[in-house]
């Protein structure tokens, strides 16, 4: 399966979640600006990632063949490959 990580803005800092909740796709809240929260999720290269964080904006993105877990961004408790 290819993957994409996502670098992302979100204005929901109150309550950054995804609007839906997958335990196969990972993700992290790395950061917050003065009116804003920085996330880093991966994605299948298929799902739209406005479906999981609608206001998402300052968007990047790498493509990768497989999930990279990393001391700064580890394997969460819920992720379930």
């Amino acid at each position: 399966m290819a993957w994409r990580r996502y670098r992302l803005y979100t204005k929901s800092i109150d309550d950054y979640h995804p609007i839906i909740f997958n335990p196969k796709y990972p993700w992290w809240c790395s950061g917050f600006g003065e009116d804003y929260a920085v996330i880093v999720a991966y994605l299948p290269e298929d799902e739209e990632l406005s479906k999981y964080w609608d206001d998402a904006y300052n968007i990047d993105f790498t493509e990768h063949d497989e999930i990279k877990f990393t001391d700064r961004f580890p394997k969460p408790d819920y992720y379930g490959d």
